[in-house]
């Protein structure tokens, strides 16, 4: 074959890689970026980067661009060079000022993150820039903050000149191996590399994850900015974190508005129960409630004391869901049919007259085993989910409807799997059996872990009245039991046993970005007034998490 004689320039990423290795060659072996030197071209090839002589013009971009912006670069107009001063054309990197052009200047925030399992929620910018240079800190536990060559560059702008005992430059795939870990130490991550399996920590009380996140004032965002490029074609985004592609969802524990709950709700108003925790499901894009109890024209006045357990609720209860911004409600618990047919249609009117989705039930077996589909900005989401322990008389069939049953899954894993061929990140709830214990059954795992098997991003367990250790399985989210949303278990005995735990709450709230789960974060209330759950305090969150972390990495350990 004949030889090109004008070779194809290389990548922009390559011959960065290149620069990136003369600029750090004196770093030392902890902090020296993990970049591969291009390879040496074999006798009687053509040269992979030949400079033609007829480029004159020179490009500096800063060592921290992200890799996202550097791919998008077009220099051949250009050769590179490490020399800012002699460059005609430049790419900036720094601290967000309101002198910056703004025409040519994008916003780009970096996340700290932790281990998922780790206790603390957040950090000062005080405390991280202290352990960034070497710095006493006596309000962490950290020893090491993990980065890539780029993002050390770039935060150097913010956090100072770095320790190389204390920032370790890594890949990003050596970086992410430590997020399932129990390992002291803290990662700073651009936001688009956001994965579940990190918790993000709020820096100075903010987060990217937020509902109404603003990169100017938020203390780890960097501005990129450009000159001598105009009229080459290359527009900055305006910044990495786009509200437009986000879509925050929360994910709740077993409602049932009956009995003592319903008794309050009497006394105080039917808002009563959510006015603790209102702004945490109310400014969520979608609200899931797992409402098990039927609305009933003859529902009776609420007895807190009722000793059977055939529960409804009087149809003005549904105010209390109104309140707290609803969107899907889930149909799967045991107790639809505790007040006949009649009961359970009237529940599906009441829902679909205010538009919201249902699933895992429904006016008969078909509808009760179809996915509640939802689209918001550009995020596709399938909600699935069945009752596999009963009783039978809650079932759904042909003709009369009721909670989906599970059956031996065969049709949900058809379900899960025709979801993700059309572009939709399956949501699934398992309505499964009960119990007042941390861990899951052997059973519980392995079904769980089938569901994730078959393209389930996120499994998890409505029934429990306690909350239950949470997993990650491949690419999946599984948490086998979030407790009680709007119930009354304050003090529950059985066989003269006390059974702790009932008064904590998970509430799961879900960052999905670009149609990909990027983040989650564990919000953890108590119950009061056998009614209203508020959010913990300091103290009563650390104890909540330390028992139920313990108790997953346990089963890590296991494994």
């Amino acid at each position: 074959m004949p030889a090109k004689l004008t070779p194809e320039p290389p990548s922009l990423p390559t011959v960065y890689a290149e620069l990136m290795l003369t600029l750090m060659s004196g770093s030392s072996n902890m902090d020296e970026p993990q970049i591969s030197s291009p390879s040496t071209p074999e006798a009687g090839t053509l040269p992979q980067n030949p400079i033609p002589a007829e480029q004159t013009d020179l490009l500096w971009v800063h060592p921290g661009l992200p890799e996202l912006i550097l791919g998008e670069l077009n220099t051949q107009s250009f050769t590179l060079t490490n020399e800012e001063e002699s460059a005609n054309a430049k790419v900036h990197l720094g601290p967000v000022t309101a002198d910056r052009r703004e025409e040519t200047s994008s916003l780009w925030s970096y996340a700290v993150v932790a281990p998922f399992y780790t206790l603390a929620d957040e950090i000062s910018l005080t405390d991280l820039s202290s352990l960034w240079q070497g710095g006493a800190v006596s309000n962490t536990n950290y020893d090491q903050i993990l980065v890539t060559p780029e993002t050390r560059a770039a935060l150097s702008t913010i956090l100072g000149s770095p320790n190389s005992t204390v920032v370790m430059t890594l890949d990003g795939e050596a970086l992410n191996a430590y997020a399932i870990s129990s390992d002291p130490v803290l990662a700073i991550l651009s936001f688009e590399a956001l994965s579940p399996t990190w918790k993000v920590l709020r820096v100075n009380g903010l987060s990217p994850i937020d509902n109404h996140f603003d990169p100017t004032t938020y203390p780890l965002s960097v501005q990129i900015w450009s000159e001598g490029l105009d009229g080459q074609g290359w527009v900055l985004p305006a910044e990495n974190v786009d509200p437009g592609l986000r879509t925050v969802l929360v994910m709740t524990g077993v409602t049932a508005l009956t009995r003592a709950t319903a008794f309050q709700m009497e006394m105080h108003g039917n808002n009563f129960p959510g006015q603790d925790i209102l702004g945490w499901l109310s400014d969520a894009d979608l609200t899931h409630i797992s409402n098990e109890v039927p609305f009933a024209e003859n529902c009776p006045y609420p007895d807190p004391n009722q000793p059977d357990l055939i529960f409804c609720s009087a149809p003005e209860r549904i105010e209390l869901l109104e309140a707290v911004g609803a969107d899907i409600i889930e149909l799967s618990g045991n107790h639809m049919l505790d007040y006949g047919v009649d009961a359970m249609n009237l529940t599906m009117e009441m829902y679909e007259a205010r538009g919201w989705q249902t699933y895992a039930g429904g006016w008969d077996l078909g509808d009760a085993r179809s996915p509640a589909m939802v689209s918001h900005n550009g995020n596709n989401l399938a909600f699935l989910g069945c009752n596999p322990v009963g009783p039978p008389g809650a079932f759904a069939t042909g003709s009369q409807p009721g909670a989906a049953p599970c059956g031996d899954y065969g049709w949900l894993v058809d379900a899960i799997q025709k979801a993700r061929e059309e572009g939709y990140l399956p949501i699934v709830t398992l309505q499964y059996a009960e119990d007042y214990t941390a861990y899951p059954s052997s059973q519980m795992v392995s079904d769980f872990q089938r569901l994730a098997e078959a393209g389930a991003v996120v499994v998890n367990g409505s029934q429990a009245h306690t909350p239950k250790l949470m997993a990650f399985y491949g690419d999946s989210f599984l948490h086998y039991g979030l407790g009680n949303l709007f119930f009354d278990q304050m003090e529950v005995y059985y066989n003269n046993v006390y059974l702790a735990g009932t008064r904590d709450e998970f509430i799961d709230r879900l960052i999905f970005y670009d149609n990909q789960l990027i983040s989650i974060e564990l919000l953890a209330a108590k119950l009061e007034d056998y009614a209203r759950p508020r959010p913990m305090t300091g103290a009563e969150r650390e104890a909540l998490l330390s028992r139920i972390f313990e108790a997953a990495q346990s089963t890590l350990d296991e494994r």
